[in-house]
């Protein structure tokens, strides 16, 4: 009786072991997702960058249109030379602001998700770009957008 009783004992220990290795723990990591297009495209300073590269591309355009008329009737090798020289410079000046711009929207978009994500403990924010496909209540974009719009972000050059 005892040596039944016994091995009934084990048995069901085993069983309750093997179990408890093949159970999927639910209430794993929390991990968010993030569509990092969205969040640069309806932030405020995403919106306020892109408003000042273009009006600073229609600016150059309205000059440039001018210099091409000047050179028309008067093209000679000097003023050739300057409009290629306010072509580079202005190449360069939009290459650079667009430069800053992307960089103080991207230092700014990774410290509202590493701030978002320790705030609300999760383990880790993936992109949505790099999911296959994920479930869309955990999609934080919105409350990214929210923390970039609290955000004191430099768009125009001061």
């Amino acid at each position: 009786m005892f040596k039944n009783t016994l091995k009934l004992v084990l048995i069901i220990a085993m069983a309750a072991f093997v179990a408890g290795c093949q159970q999927q723990s639910t209430s794993g990591a929390k991990i968010g997702f993030v569509n990092t297009n969205k969040v640069f495209k309806e932030c405020k300073a995403g919106t306020e960058g892109m408003e000042y590269l273009k009006k600073s591309s229609e600016e150059f355009q309205t000059k440039f249109a001018e210099m091409q008329k000047e050179l028309t009737g008067n093209q000679t090798e000097e003023n050739t030379r300057k409009f290629q020289e306010a072509l580079g410079e202005y190449q360069n000046k939009m290459g650079a602001e667009q430069n800053r711009i992307v960089e103080a929207l991207q230092s700014s978009f990774t410290k509202a998700v590493e701030d978002y994500r320790i705030a609300n403990g999760y383990a880790v924010i993936l992109g949505t770009e790099s999911a296959i496909s994920y479930d869309k209540t955990a999609d934080i974009s919105d409350k990214i957008i929210e923390a970039m719009n609290k955000m004191d972000i430099k768009i125009k050059p001061e």
